[in-house]
């Protein structure tokens, strides 16, 4: 059976480890799926540790890490692992009673500890390494992509306000800015959310454009759907993503409930553009984002090593047993 959080409890050694945090009904599909195949795994977050879990670990002459991960009621032997799905843990956390330094100090030794010990097991499956995903910044991912022949919008990174001008001139005057990182954002303990959003010529030379990093593109104005594209150990997922005119056909996460989906078929230089990025980013798993102009012409946007996909019904249970299958195998080949 399953328990509520998704572990399996027959009693066997757990062959799969899953980080995540707690409330995540994306894990949870192919959690169960795992649990209707009969594979063990163990399911934890990094925010269990040191408070709710424990890592216990020595090396021996082999070089391997012998010992355990455990809660208060389950674990995970470090040599029964084969597979490690890596997807979206939350931050480590601490007693309240230590200090801010303390604190500090304390993540940055379980990150060295935890990260390490698992990372150094021999035989194991990422998906996908925590160091893979954290490399996989926008620069690092629009320069693999170009180098892969995929086509990418013009962009430009830049704190000078005087850059931008040009910039917009050679886009035909259509740029958008979007985060260089992730779009959450919180101001006066109110949660918000930094969209895609154009910017306007009275915008070009604003001075706060120096205070950091922006990240501006050509905003591709004669788009006619967007592809949100799965992709588990080079099987991909492709779909159409049709968004209503207004807010949401810039950025469509202003309004996935206006949202329309529709089989969409990959061209094959795009295929393989996929492929070839995806092995020099070292990613098993990603969700890639295209934007489609009239001409049928694809643009790699984004790449997000750790992406939602179970929302979209169209690819749900196909991409939950390519995951299940994948981390049953323990293994890319």
């Amino acid at each position: 059976m399953t328990t509520p959080s998704g572990e399996s409890t027959r009693g066997q050694a757990p062959r799969v480890l899953v980080v995540t945090f707690a409330l995540d009904p994306t894990a949870d599909y192919v959690l169960r799926e795992l649990n209707a195949r009969r594979i063990p795994f163990w399911r934890t977050d990094l925010a269990d540790f040191p408070t709710r879990s424990t890592l216990s670990a020595e090396v021996g002459a082999d070089g391997r890490w012998r010992g355990a991960m455990r809660d208060a009621t389950r674990g995970v032997d470090l040599s029964e692992v084969r597979a490690v799905w890596w997807r979206k843990p939350t931050p480590f956390a601490f007693p309240e009673t230590m200090s801010g330094p303390e604190q500090v100090f304390a993540t940055s030794q379980a990150k060295r500890a935890v990260s390490g010990v698992l990372g150094s097991l021999p035989g194991v499956l990422w998906v996908n390494r925590p160091e893979r995903n954290a490399d996989c910044t926008k620069p690092r991912q629009l320069a693999a992509a170009a180098e892969a022949g995929l086509r990418v919008p013009e962009t430009l990174i830049t704190n000078n306000p005087a850059d931008i001008p040009s910039f917009a001139q050679r886009c035909g005057g259509h740029i958008i800015t979007k985060v260089l990182g992730g779009i959450v954002h919180t101001e006066n303990n109110t949660r918000g959310q930094l969209y895609t959003h154009r910017v306007p010529p009275e915008q070009w030379n604003d001075s706060r454009i120096a205070l950091t990093a922006h990240l501006f593109q050509r905003e591709i104005t004669d788009k006619a759907y967007e592809v949100r594209v799965t992709v588990v150990n080079g099987q991909t997922f492709p779909v159409a993503i049709h968004a209503p005119a207004g807010p949401a056909s810039l950025d469509w996460r202003r309004d996935s409930h206006s949202l329309r989906y529709s089989t969409a078929l990959l061209p094959p230089e795009v295929q393989r553009g996929i492929e070839a990025m995806m092995w020099r980013l070292d990613l098993v798993f990603a969700a890639l984002d295209f934007i489609v102009d009239s001409n049928g012409t694809h643009y790699l946007v984004d790449v997000n090593p750790g992406g939602q996909w179970a929302w979209i019904d169209h690819t749900r249970d196909a991409i939950t047993h390519a995951l299940a299958n994948l981390l049953e195998k323990g293994s890319t080949t």
